[in-house]
C-alpha cells in the first residue's frame, strides 16, 4: 500500500474520532487538568455511561491516558497540544458572514477559553511519561 493511501487511512481514522462534539468538548475540557468521569458528566451535562462511552473511543484511538487513585480513574490528555490544533481549526469553521454572527461569536469564545495556557505541571508529567 502506498505511503499516502496509508496515512489518508489513518487520518481518516483519527478524524472520526474527533466528529462527535461531546468528544471534542471532553479533550478541550482536559487541557488544564485531569479528571474523573462524575466531573465531566457534571461539567457536560450528559449521562455517566455516555461519558463514560466518550471516553472508552477517545482511550481506544490513544488519545487520552487512565490512572486510578483510590476508587476514582482520572482521564488527562496524551498529547495536551492537541488543544492547540482543535483551536487553530476553529478558523476553517469562522464563517465570512455577517448572518453567522452567532457562530462567530461561539468560535471567539471558545478559542478565548480553549487557548488559556496549558498547565505546565501536567505537560512536565506528559514529557515525562514519553522519555
Amino acid at each position: 500500500m502506498p505511503h499516502r493511501t496509508l496515512i489518508a487511512q489513518q487520518l481518516a481514522r483519527f478524524f472520526s474520532v474527533l466528529s462527535h462534539p461531546v468528544r471534542i468538548r471532553i479533550i478541550a475540557e482536559l487541557r488544564n487538568s485531569e479528571l474523573c468521569v462524575n466531573s465531566l458528566q457534571e461539567i457536560l451535562g450528559i449521562s455517566h455511561s455516555g461519558v463514560s462511552q466518550h471516553l472508552a473511543t477517545l482511550r481506544a484511538h490513544r488519545l487520552i491516558k487512565e490512572h486510578r487513585r483510590g476508587r476514582n480513574v482520572f482521564y488527562r490528555l496524551c498529547s495536551p497540544e492537541m488543544v492547540t490544533w482543535l483551536v487553530d481549526g476553529i478558523t476553517f469553521i469562522t464563517p465570512d458572514n455577517s448572518d453567522e454572527e452567532r457562530l462567530r461569536t461561539a468560535a471567539a469564545m471558545a478559542k478565548e477559553q480553549w487557548s488559556d495556557p496549558i498547565d505546565d505541571r501536567l505537560l512536565f508529567e506528559y514529557e515525562a511519561l514519553n522519555k
